[in-house]
Order: structure tokens, then C-alpha cells, then sequence
């Protein structure tokens, strides 16, 4: 054939096809076959990469892995070591509200063929959220990933946002009743904890060692209730494991506790000396029929020819600052204080006992001692907010989806009417389409020019488009903040919660922050700081915890924690908590331009007295005494609220010196539904209207003292439920409330494009100390 090839060659030039090169002709087979090679190596490599073997991965609480949407849950991971000594990072990865990936480092040092337990936490945004862990070697190089569905054979299972978890440890009897209890099930649901109870029960897994190492650990917990009867709940309290509990009621959890039989080991606890009462013996009794009256309950717990029964010795009520809401022989058998800014219940029976698993009305003694409320807005039948959610009222049954409206107002940036954007676009239409074709046609007369008028007439009105933009919405950075700040005079102890709204002008990936400031500092810090780049960023003061994560609102809608979190962004590939091992700020927070992402914060730390106060009760619900403004700046709009009154105080100026009796009291229900049409105006109107934040905030603090409503204008309270102290001043702990011109924490701001315009809105909330007077003692009426 050569010899053939050859001799038709020599006759003289003839057409032919030119042949492709060898090296062009084996390019595609080269392509195709490293396609192949990568399809089969990747995932050995990838196999191979994995430094550790995730023998186990467990979620929030209870066998079924029940966890809180849009609450800090914790993860547990067994890893086992390979044939080599692993130490690195492992990322615990879930999504936050809009769908983008949240990732919690903890630090890895783990021996080769050992196994051990890590503990991480999270905080999903959604009922679809996954869980994912990430390796890294200690130069932050990647080396692998599991998802869920690798690792855990059923997925966790979800509390809406807008409903209330119990947490139990041992076997308090009755507590499986609250769910379907009157008042606290949703309309079409027969089932208890089949998703559609407002109230779901579910168990700390002691003997698995699952009990969070962190207070946030409980973030999800509506109240946490302890059976002390039972062994391994009292081993729980024993040790290091019940601080995390402790921290939690610190920063406003409820636990409700059962003493009984173990009263000198729970006495010994690390709880002893927070509860409010202390456990010294016990008595027996004829009846506990105290109970009946306190549950509101028909039947009775202890039937007539029924045994006598024990009862706990609770004594020192005074010195603990408890409140005796039940007694049985003038011995107090349900007693209630404060622990900081949360809550403690003490029971002093066993609530394993039968005389509990037979009472008909035991549901209803439990909804009494967690301080259940049942009326709330109807979640599963609130319509979907036009546009998202993100501008707009209709559709908001909870404050906190009112508070992202508050913060999400910005008066510079202008909104273009969607039938304006609508007859924009179909003008647009028009152009590209018949218009540029009879242009063409009729007057030029050369039709190949579209090649160049259609690029030409998409160039022209995206350019317009984007100068129409950035003239409307402008290239300044905007920030909405809010910060509420409780300082507690009795225990010195300070909590803060901050929320900011960055409107942001270019695309950008920031590293946000928050540092708290002292409020009684002479000058007044600047609401935000900007670190340079390279810079490390600041951080808290030696003492004070923040935890800062993303905001989101609960209803069950497109653009909320109730609704799927599966949705397009441009959110970028996700952001981080940082440092390691830690919540104190979030690095890499992508918000494309012109668009907002909203943060929040949370800290705890230590405060000095803000002001001096001389305060003793007057009547029944009343207060006596002087209120003194030791600040040097003045207190704005502020009230003084006690029981269920409050007293409409005004300025205080500093220095200044206010007679508690010389002002005007109201009912605090009263005022709260008085503010109502500053942060909730009538639907179809007043929609550009400014909502007052100081008033909704007002109305977070105090939700509770609102009392039953059948106004379908209220609103619910379920994701800031923590900040809702009306349970306090149930105990007769009296409240300045009051805005201030100053932020109580910075804003620290990474790569952000210039110094942002900062609209600030601060409210300090004061718990004062209440001198009892003496027995015979009167105050003089005003």
C-alpha cells in the first residue's frame, strides 16, 4: 500500500482532503481518556485523602436527633484514627436561612487507631438542612468530605422555628400531655410530636453522653426539666456537665427541677446554690392538694383515703429571693426564682411517683410550672409575604419577622414601583425584539446589521439600568443596627443582643463582628470600626462572651427558617465562624451589591451599677422609693415597669433624681398595645411609614405582659422569646427602661468598601434591687 500511496502521489497535483495531523487526531482521544482517569481517581484519591474514619454522627437531642430550627444545636463525632496520628480541623458544616453553607472549626488531635468524640455545634436555617464535616490538615489544606446521608443512616429530625421544645432527663410523669393539651395543638393534628404540636417533648440522652458541654448547647430549649429521682440525671448535675445547664438559666433559660428523695445530693450539686430555695429534709403530709389548686385541675392528685405523702423541706426563700406559688401545710411545695436573667422551678416531690402517672390533670400541672402561655399567632395559616418577605408587613404573625422589616428600612436607598420595573421591561422587549426587526427591515434594509444592534441595544439599556441603579440606591454602605442591653444591679451580671442590617454597595465578602462597649464609659465609642487589611481583627474584653450568628424570621414561608432553605443565591460558596472552636464573629459573609444580609449577636459579661436606686413595694403591685441617674448622659423615654404596672417616667437627665410615687402608673399591657401603631401600622397603609424600633423592642421585652389576645393584629414572640422578661417581674423584680444615644456594641467591620453610614437605635434595660420592708414597716402613700 506504501508503494501504491507513493506512485499516485508522483502524477501531478490532484484535489484532496487534506488528513489531520497525528498530534491534532489524538488530542480529543487524550481528553476523553483523562475524563475517565479523573471519573475513576478522584474518588479513590479522595478515599485515600480522608485522614479519619466518622464512626458516629449525632444531632441535638433524644434518639431521633431532634433539633430547633434556627437554634444552636450541638453535633457529636466519633472518629477513629487511621494508620497515621491525625492533627488538623474537622468543619461541622449545615445552611443557614438563605441556603449557604455555615461552617463550626474545632481542632483535631487524634491518635493513630484511637477513637474519640468531638463535639462541634451548629445552627440550621432550614427543616432540609444537612449536615456535612470537612478535613483539613493543619495548613488549612482540604482533605476530604462526608455528607449526612454517609453518616447517618435517618436524617435528624426538625422543631419549627415558631414552636417550643421541652428538654426532660428521668421520668417526670405527665409532661407527654402538654402537646395535646388545649390550646397547644394546631388545627388538623391528632398526634403528639408528629410536627404539627405547638409544644414537643424530647429526651436528654444522659447514658449516651449527650448533654451539651456549652450553654448555647440549649439554645433551642424552651425550658429544660429534671427528674432527680432518676440516677443518671443526678450524675448529670454532679459534675462539669450540669454547668452548661447553669450558664444557660444565667442567660435567660427556665429549668424546672423535682426534689425529692435526693434532696441533700441535688442540694450538693452545682446547682445548689442557684436555686431558689434549699432543700433541708423531708415531711410528710396528709394531701398534696396544694397542686390541684395550682394546676387549676378538676381532679384530684391525691384522692380522699390516699396515702400520706412526702414532701421536700424548702427553706431560706427569702435570702434566695424565692416565690412560694404552692404550699401544703404551710409548707411551700412549688417555689420559683431568678437566676440571673433566666428562671428556676422547684418542685419539692418526685414526679416519678404514681400518684403523678394517675392524675388526669398532670398535663395541666406542667404547663403551670413551665409557664406555658397557649395563645400565639397561627403560624401554618399566615399567607406568604409578597416579594420574599423582605419589604413588606402582610404576612408577619411574629416580632421578629417585624424587627428585619424595621431593619431593612432604609430611607436613602429607592425603590423603583414594580409597574414601572414591568413597563421598563416590556419597553426592553420591544426594542430587542419587533423593534430592531423593522429597524432593519423597513429603514436600514440590511438585516445581517442585527449582529450588531442587538449586542449594541443589551449593552445600551444594561448601562442605563445600571446608572438608573446607582444613582437610585447610591454607593455608600448602610447600616440599620440595633442593640438591647439588660444589666441585672442584683447579680452584676450583663447581657446584650445586637442585630445590624448591612446594606452593601459592591459585591463583597466581609468579616463581621461585634465588640460590646461599656455604657458607662465618658465618651461615647463610634458605632463601627474598620480593620484593615491583613489586620487582625479586635476582639471582646477579657470576661465578655459574644456569639454572633446570621438573622432569619420564623414563618412558614419562602425567605423564612419555616420554610425550604434549598434556594438560588448569590451568596458565594459560604462563611465561617471564627476564632477556632468558637462563635465570636463570622468571616467571609458574601452580600452581593445592593443587597442586605442581616446579623446578630449575642454577649455576656459583667456590669457595675448604671444607676442608684432606693425601691420597696407599695401596696399589692405597686413600688415606692427614688430612681437616680448616675450616667453622664440622659436616659430617653424612659418607664419603670413592676408586676404587671408600669411607671411612665420620662427623661432622666443625669444626676437627676426621680420619686417613683410622684409618677404616673398604667397598666403595662395598656402602653404595650398604646405602641402597637408605631411598629405595626394598618395593613395597606403608612407602608413607607419609619417603624419605631424602640417601641418593638419594647414590645420583645415585655411580650408576655401583653396577656390573652384576640386582637388579629398581635404578634407572636417565638425566636426572641429569651429577651421576653415578664416572668421576672412576675417575681416582683422591678425594670428601668430607657433609650440611649450611644451603641453598647461596635460593629467591626473586614474588607468593607468605606466607613459605613450607621443608623443606631439602642434600648438599656435595668433590673434594680427591691428592699422588702420590715414586717409592721408601712410606705408612706403618695
Amino acid at each position: 500500500m506504501i508503494d501504491h500511496l507513493s506512485t499516485s502521489q508522483s502524477h501531478g497535483p490532484r484535489p484532496s482532503r487534506r488528513r489531520p495531523s497525528r498530534i491534532v487526531r489524538t488530542v480529543p482521544f487524550l481528553i476523553a481518556l483523562a475524563a475517565v482517569a479523573a471519573a475513576a481517581i478522584v474518588p479513590t484519591a479522595a478515599r485515600a485523602a480522608m485522614p479519619v474514619e466518622i464512626e458516629n454522627l449525632r444531632v441535638g437531642f433524644g434518639a431521633d436527633n431532634v433539633f430547633k430550627i434556627g437554634a444552636w444545636t450541638p453535633v457529636w463525632v466519633q472518629l477513629k484514627g487511621g494508620a497515621n496520628r491525625f492533627t488538623g480541623f474537622m468543619d461541622v458544616v449545615a445552611s443557614d436561612d438563605d441556603g449557604i453553607p455555615t461552617a463550626f472549626r474545632q481542632a483535631v488531635d487524634l491518635p493513630a487507631g484511637e477513637t474519640r468524640r468531638f463535639a462541634g455545634y451548629i445552627r440550621p436555617g432550614g427543616r432540609d438542612t444537612d449536615v456535612t464535616l470537612r478535613f483539613f490538615d493543619e495548613s488549612g489544606r482540604w482533605l476530604g468530605e462526608r455528607e449526612q446521608g454517609r453518616t447517618m443512616p435517618m436524617p435528624p429530625k426538625s422543631v419549627m422555628p415558631y414552636e417550643s421544645l421541652i428538654v426532660i432527663a428521668g421520668q417526670p410523669q405527665g409532661i407527654d400531655q402538654i402537646p395535646t393539651a388545649a390550646g397547644f395543638q394546631q388545627a388538623g393534628s391528632t398526634i403528639a410530636n408528629s410536627g404539627d404540636a405547638e409544644i414537643v417533648v424530647t429526651r436528654l440522652d444522659i447514658d449516651g453522653d449527650r448533654v451539651p458541654g456549652r450553654w448555647y448547647g440549649f439554645d433551642g430549649a424552651q425550658a429544660v426539666v429534671l427528674d432527680t429521682s432518676d440516677r443518671a440525671t443526678l450524675d448529670m448535675i454532679d459534675g462539669l456537665r450540669g454547668q452548661a445547664l447553669v450558664e444557660w438559666i444565667k442567660r435567660g433559660g427556665h429549668l424546672v427541677i423535682s426534689v425529692g428523695a435526693n434532696w441533700q445530693a441535688v442540694r450538693d450539686s452545682v446547682l445548689g446554690a442557684a436555686l431558689p430555695a434549699v432543700p433541708a429534709g423531708q415531711e410528710r403530709v396528709q394531701s398534696l392538694e396544694a397542686l390541684d389548686t395550682f394546676a387549676g385541675s378538676s381532679k384530684s392528685i391525691t384522692p380522699p383515703q390516699s396515702p400520706r405523702q412526702m414532701i421536700t423541706k424548702l427553706e431560706q426563700l427569702d435570702e434566695r429571693g424565692g416565690k412560694a406559688l404552692s404550699s401544703v401545710a404551710n409548707l411551700p411545695v412549688v417555689v420559683r426564682g431568678a437566676h440571673g436573667f433566666g428562671r428556676i422551678t422547684l418542685i419539692g416531690v418526685d414526679v416519678d411517683q404514681k400518684i403523678f402517672s394517675d392524675w388526669p390533670d398532670r398535663g395541666l400541672f406542667w404547663i403551670r410550672a413551665l409557664d406555658l402561655k397557649r395563645s400565639r399567632a397561627d403560624h401554618a395559616a399566615s399567607p406568604a409575604m409578597p416579594g420574599g418577605g423582605r419589604f413588606y408587613a402582610s404576612g408577619v404573625t411574629d416580632l421578629a419577622s417585624q424587627l428585619r422589616v424595621a431593619l431593612e428600612q432604609f430611607p436613602r436607598v429607592k425603590l423603583i414601583p414594580f409597574g414601572w420595573v414591568a413597563f421598563l421591561i416590556f419597553l426592553y422587549v420591544l426594542a430587542i425584539g419587533p423593534g430592531d426587526y423593522l429597524f432593519l427591515k423597513r429603514v436600514v434594509k440590511r438585516m445581517e446589521l442585527t449582529w450588531i444592534t442587538f449586542p449594541a441595544i443589551v449593552v445600551v439599556v444594561s448601562l442605563l439600568a445600571y446608572y438608573a441603579a446607582y444613582r437610585l440606591k447610591g454607593d455608600d454602605l448602610l447600616v440599620n443596627k440595633i442593640d438591647v442591653v439588660d444589666v441585672d444591679q442584683v447579680s452584676g451580671l450583663t447581657r446584650g443582643r445586637s442585630w445590624a442590617t448591612l446594606f452593601s454597595p459592591q459585591n463583597r465578602d466581609y468579616g463581621i463582628g461585634f465588640l460590646p462597649a461599656s455604657l458607662d464609659a465618658a465618651e461615647a465609642v463610634a458605632p463601627a470600626v474598620l480593620v484593615g487589611p491583613g489586620a487582625e481583627p479586635p476582639r471582646p474584653e477579657p470576661g465578655t462572651e459574644v456569639v454572633t450568628s446570621w438573622f432569619s424570621i420564623p414563618e412558614n414561608q419562602f425567605g423564612a427558617m419555616g420554610g425550604a432553605n434549598r434556594r438560588f443565591s448569590f451568596g458565594g460558596g459560604g462563611y465561617s465562624y471564627e476564632p477556632v472552636n468558637s462563635t465570636e464573629r463570622l468571616k467571609n459573609v458574601r452580600i452581593p451589591i445592593w443587597s442586605t444580609k442581616t446579623v446578630t449577636a449575642r454577649w455576656f459579661g459583667s456590669s457595675g451599677p448604671l444607676v442608684e436606686s432606693d425601691l420597696q413595694p407599695y401596696g399589692a403591685d405597686r413600688l415606692a422609693g427614688t430612681v437616680v441617674n448616675r450616667l453622664g448622659y440622659p436616659l430617653e423615654g424612659a418607664v419603670l415597669a413592676f408586676g404587671k404596672q408600669v411607671y411612665t417616667i420620662g427623661d432622666i437627665a443625669p444626676g437627676q433624681t426621680i420619686n417613683v410615687q410622684l409618677t404616673d402608673d398604667r397598666n403595662l399591657s395598656g402602653l404595650l398595645r398604646e405602641n402597637e401603631k408605631n411598629y405595626l401600622p394598618e395593613q395597606g397603609r403608612d407602608r413607607d411609614l419609619k417603624l419605631d424600633r424602640a417601641d418593638l423592642m419594647l414590645a420583645v421585652m415585655f411580650h408576655d405582659s401583653e396577656g390573652s389576645r384576640t386582637n388579629e393584629r398581635a404578634l407572636g414572640n417565638s425566636t426572641l422569646h429569651d429577651l421576653d422578661l415578664t416572668g421576672q417581674l412576675a417575681l416582683q423584680r422591678p425594670m428601668l427602661v430607657a433609650r440611649i444615644k450611644r451603641p453598647a456594641a461596635r460593629l467591626a467591620l473586614e474588607n468593607a468598601p468605606s466607613e459605613p453610614k450607621v443608623d443606631q437605635t439602642t434600648v438599656l434595660r435595668i433590673i434594680l434591687p427591691l428592699k422588702h420592708p420590715k414586717k409592721g414597716a408601712s410606705v408612706a402613700a403618695r
